[in-house]
């Protein structure tokens, strides 16, 4: 704040971003959305193999003879488990950010 003129608005230090650190935040995105990504397949062949009624029940055409539930749980859980993985290494990722920049100053 300036003594001459009271309504100037303070000056914030300004924080630079360090290009490996954004490199870094991508990575982990990445890295959690794979294994989001990897969990969910495997949980999905678990559910399609154990409890393959599940998914004949969700999908109209599940009494079909060329229904597979492997597959389906296969490609359910791999697109879900990615966007969850992506969803959740943007949230620590944001939460991380959030972090650095509460303890600069």
């Amino acid at each position: 704040m300036n003594i001459e003129n009271p309504y100037d608005s303070p000056t914030e230090p300004i924080v630079s971003t360090n290009p490996s650190l954004l490199l870094w935040s991508l990575g982990f995105v990445f890295a959690t959305s794979f294994v989001g990504g990897g969990v969910g397949a495997l949980l999905g062949v678990a559910i399609g193999s154990f409890v393959p009624s599940y998914y004949r029940s969700v999908f109209s055409n599940g009494e079909s003879p060329s229904f597979d539930p492997i597959a389906v749980g296969f490609g359910q859980g791999l697109t879900q488990g990615i966007v969850l993985g992506v969803f959740i290494g943007l949230i620590l990722v944001a939460l991380f950010y959030w972090y650095r920049s509460r303890s600069q100053k």
